[in-house]
């Protein structure tokens, strides 16, 4: 299931609205990956970028008689990275055919922070017509690794190639577009 999610706070100002797909199972071991450009924001580095983030299942589907119980998903423990012009440029070589997978020889894409090492992985499927993005992460003050993937089907990945397409231009040129918004 994909959706966007977008809604008014207390009228003042638009909340953050994310790209989602959500592939939960019924043995409990989906995961969910959220897409949010982030544009012309007055927060230090963390702005002109997009966030991914993707979250574990946490409990399964339920129905008992007409009520349905739908997935939850762990966003408090959520892996997030931030993916500048060349992450996206590294994506859309996949995406439109032109590279297997995201970091060509490498494994992936190596994002370094103060807590984190984090590799990005993002590659076609060949024989499943889809696509794998996964996050795996290593904290630096006690060696926990953490890793999620999810597949996006054909149809997923057309979307997400034209959102992240789109919203490239967005996350370069936001200063001719766009007052910086407040905090």
């Amino acid at each position: 299931m994909t959706t966007t999610a977008g809604r008014q706070g207390n009228g003042t100002k638009p909340r953050e609205q994310k790209l989602a797909f959500y592939h939960p199972t019924a043995a409990g071991n989906g995961v969910a990956f959220q897409i949010e450009p982030r544009v012309n924001r007055r927060e230090g580095d963390r702005y002109n970028c997009f966030f991914f983030e993707m979250a574990a299942q946490k409990a399964s589907p339920e129905r008992e008689g007409e009520k349905r119980a739908f997935a939850a998903f762990d966003w408090e423990n959520k892996l997030t990275v931030k993916m500048d012009f060349g992450d996206i440029c590294e994506m859309l070589l996949v995406l439109e055919g032109k590279q297997d997978r995201i970091g060509g020889q490498k494994n992936g894409l190596y994002h370094d922070t103060e807590k984190a090492n984090t590799v990005i992985s993002f590659g076609r499927i060949p024989e499943k017509s889809g696509y794998s993005f996964g996050l795996s992460r290593k904290e630096k003050e006690n060696g926990q690794i953490t890793r999620l993937t999810i597949g996006l089907s054909e149809a997923e990945a057309i979307g997400l190639r034209c959102i992240i397409q789109a919203g490239l231009f967005f996350v370069t040129f936001h200063g001719h577009l766009f007052p910086a918004a407040e905090g």
